[in-house]
C-alpha cells in the first residue's frame, strides 16, 4: 500500500476524526488546563487536503485507537484480524476502467459565461509507489495516486501569474467486520468527502514528503507528518510537496466560477457544506452510482492563529475549553498550545465567539478557498438521513465564509415557520477592513418538502440576518427554486455572530369547485309534482281543471 511498516500506536483524531494539521507535526489531543500558561485558537481553512497518506488501518479495538495498526496491503495480516477497518483515500483522475471513485473534470466559467475544461497535468508526488493503492471494486476500494493532482485551465491566471490549480479529493473508508474476515470479504463505505481546488505556482527547492510518522510514547501518537520542509521561501503553505517541489498556495483570479466533477460507484448521500459562493449542483447517474458537479465561486475566509496567557482568557471561553473533553491542537501542550479542533463543529461556533476578546475580533489573514465536504454515515441527522434514503442523492449544500459554522443542515423552527443558522467569524478581515458575510442553500426540493412537512405547492422564503446583540443586519438576499432546488443566498451582512433566519412559506393551493355534469344536476334538480285534474260544475255547465294544485273558477263549485 503505502508503508512497509506496521506501526502498533493509535491514529490521532487530526487524521482519522477530522481535525486539522497545522504544523509539520500535528499531536494528539488534550484536556486543556489553567496550568498551559498560553492557550488560543489555530483555525485554518483547507489543511486536511493534500497532506494525508492514502492508509488503510486494520482496528484491533475500534474504540481503542492505541490497537489500530497500519496495513501493507488489504492482504495483509493486520486487516484480516482486526474488527473493523478505517482509513483515508486520495482520489485519483478518471479513466475509463474507473468504478469506484474518481475526479472527472475541473473547469473555470468566466463572467461572460465561457467555460474552460481544464487538463491534468501530474499527481503529487509524481509515479511513487509509496503514495499508490490500486483500485478494487469488489472491497469498494478507488484508485489512489499521490496526495492530490496539478491541472491546467488555459487562461485563467492565478495570483501568481500561473495557470495551474491543485485539485484534492477524499474521503473516509471503513467497515466494521468479524475478527479473522480477510478486507477482501468486506465491502468497505465511502463517507466524510472532502474536495478543495487551490490556486497554485510551482516552487523548485529542498521540500520533504509526507509520510506516516510514530511518535513513540506519546498517547493517539500517530500522525500524518512531514520530516522536513512543507513550506515555500516565502512562508506560503504548499498544497502539496514532491522532494525537490512545492504546489505553493496562491489567490483565485476574479470573475470566475470554478467546477469539479465527482463520480462514485456507490451514492453518497446526505448533507454537503463548505466554503463556495452561489453554487450550482448537477447530479446524474453513473454506472452503479453517481455524478456530482458543482460550480461556484471561491469565497474569501479568515483565518485565526493566536494564543493568550491562560489568566486573560474570558470567562465564556473558559467555560468551553476546561470542559472534560480531549481537544485537538497544536503547540507542545506543555508551555502553548491552540485548538484546531473543527471537526466539533457546534462548539467551535460558541467558542470563536467566545474569544472574540482576545483576538480583537480581527482576522489573522483572510485568504479565498473552493472546496466542500460531505456528512454521511452517521454524520447526518436521523431527519436528513430518513429524507435522503429514498434517493441515495445529495441533500443539500449550505456554504459560507464564517470562520466557523455548523456543517448540517439548518433547524427548522416550526413556531415561527424558520430555518435558524448560526455562524460565528471575526467582524475584521486581517487588514482591518470590515468582513462582508456570505452564506447560500442549496436544498433539494423533495428534500424541503420531506424534512419540513411541506406541500407540492412552490415554496416562497425570505432571509433575515440579526446579530448577537438582536440587531437586524442589511444584506442582499436571492432565493429560487429552479430544476429540482431550491436556492437561497445571503451576502453583505457582517460578523461576529450572527444568526441567519429563512422563513418558509407556501401559499394555500385553491381548490377550485367541479362543474357539475349533466347526471349531477339530474340527481339535486326538485322532482315535479304530479298534475291533477278535478270537475267543476255551475247549475248545467261543467269544465274540467287541471294542474298542481286545480281551483274551481268564480261560481263554480267542485263536484
Amino acid at each position: 500500500m503505502n508503508s512497509v511498516r506496521k506501526y502498533g500506536a493509535a491514529l490521532i483524531a487530526a487524521l482519522l476524526l477530522g481535525s486539522v494539521i497545522q504544523t509539520n507535526v500535528a499531536q494528539a489531543g488534550i484536556k486543556y488546563t489553567a496550568a498551559i500558561p498560553l492557550i488560543g485558537l489555530d483555525l485554518k481553512e483547507g489543511v486536511e487536503l493534500g497532506r494525508s497518506v492514502s492508509t488503510i488501518f486494520g482496528q484491533g479495538d475500534p474504540n481503542n485507537q492505541e490497537t489500530w495498526l497500519l496495513c501493507d496491503t488489504i492482504n495483509d495480516q493486520v486487516c484480516t484480524d482486526a474488527t473493523g477497518i478505517a482509513g483515508y483515500v486520495n482520489w485519483d483522475t478518471c479513466t475509463e476502467a474507473s468504478t469506484v471513485a474518481c475526479v472527472a473534470g475541473v473547469w473555470a466559467v468566466d463572467s461572460a459565461g465561457n467555460k474552460t475544461q481544464g487538463q491534468r497535468v501530474k499527481n503529487v508526488p509524481e509515479n511513487d509507489p509509496r503514495y499508490k493503492m490500486k483500485e478494487n471494486a469488489s472491497v469498494n476500494l478507488p484508485d489512489s495516486n499521490g496526495l492530490g493532482t496539478v491541472w491546467k485551465i488555459p487562461g485563467v491566471i492565478n495570483s501568481a501569474g500561473k495557470d495551474t490549480y491543485f485539485v484534492a479529493v477524499q474521503n473516509f473508508v471503513g467497515s466494521p467486520k468479524p475478527a479473522g474476515t480477510p478486507i477482501i470479504n468486506t465491502k468497505l463505505f465511502l463517507g466524510s468527502l472532502n474536495a478543495g481546488i487551490f490556486p497554485v505556482e510551482e516552487v523548485t527547492g529542498n521540500f520533504s514528503l509526507r509520510e506516516i510518522v510514530s511518535r513513540n510514547g506519546q498517547k493517539a501518537s500517530w500522525v500524518n507528518g512531514w520530516n522536513g520542509n512543507g513550506y515555500a521561501p516565502d512562508g506560503s503553505r504548499c498544497a502539496s510537496t514532491d522532494l525537490t517541489i512545492c504546489e505553493a498556495i496562491r489567490e483565485f483570479p476574479s470573475g470566475y466560477r470554478f467546477g469539479l466533477t465527482l463520480r462514485m460507484g456507490t451514492k453518497l448521500a446526505g448533507w454537503y457544506h463548505g466554503r463556495l459562493f452561489l453554487p450550482s449542483i448537477d447530479t446524474k447517474d453513473w454506472k452503479t452510482g453517481q455524478e456530482i458537479s458543482v460550480e461556484a465561486e471561491p469565497v474569501k475566509v479568515p483565518t485565526l492563529d493566536f494564543s493568550v496567557p491562560s489568566a486573560e482568557i474570558p470567562k465564556k471561553a473558559q467555560d468551553i475549553i476546561y470542559a472534560d473533553r480531549y481537544w485537538s491542537k497544536t503547540g507542545d501542550g506543555i508551555r502553548e498550545a491552540r485548538i484546531n479542533d473543527p471537526a466539533f463543529a457546534n462548539q467551535m461556533v460558541d467558542l470563536v465567539s467566545a474569544f472574540a476578546p482576545s483576538y480583537k475580533d480581527k482576522a489573522t489573514s483572510t485568504n479565498s478557498y473552493w472546496a466542500f465536504k460531505a456528512m454521511n454515515y452517521g454524520q447526518n441527522s436521523a431527519d436528513v438521513q430518513k429524507c435522503s434514503d429514498s434517493t441515495g442523492n445529495m441533500a443539500g449544500l449550505v456554504t459560507t465564509n464564517s470562520l466557523s459554522y455548523s456543517p448540517g443542515p439548518p433547524t427548522f423552527d416550526k413556531t415561527t415557520q424558520s430555518l435558524v443558522y448560526k455562524v460565528a467569524s471575526p467582524h475584521f478581515e486581517a487588514n482591518g477592513s470590515v468582513a462582508s458575510g456570505s452564506y447560500d442553500l442549496s436544498l433539494r426540493s423533495d428534500i424541503a418538502r420531506c424534512l419540513y412537512g411541506f406541500s407540492s405547492a412552490p415554496i416562497k422564503a425570505e432571509i433575515s440576518i440579526t446579530s448577537d446583540d438582536g440587531e437586524k443586519k442589511v444584506a442582499t438576499t436571492i432565493v429560487n427554486e429552479k430544476n429540482g432546488w431550491l436556492y437561497l443566498s445571503a451576502k453583505g451582512f457582517t460578523f461576529s455572530s450572527p444568526t441567519i433566519n429563512v422563513k418558509l412559506s407556501q401559499e394555500k393551493v385553491v381548490v377550485p369547485t367541479p362543474t357539475p355534469t349533466p347526471s349531477a344536476v339530474a340527481s339535486v334538480a326538485p322532482v315535479a309534482k304530479k298534475s291533477v285534474t278535478i270537475t267543476c260544475v255551475k247549475g248545467k255547465t261543467t269544465k274540467k281543471v287541471s294542474g298542481e294544485s286545480p281551483k274551481c273558477p268564480t261560481g263554480y263549485k267542485k263536484k
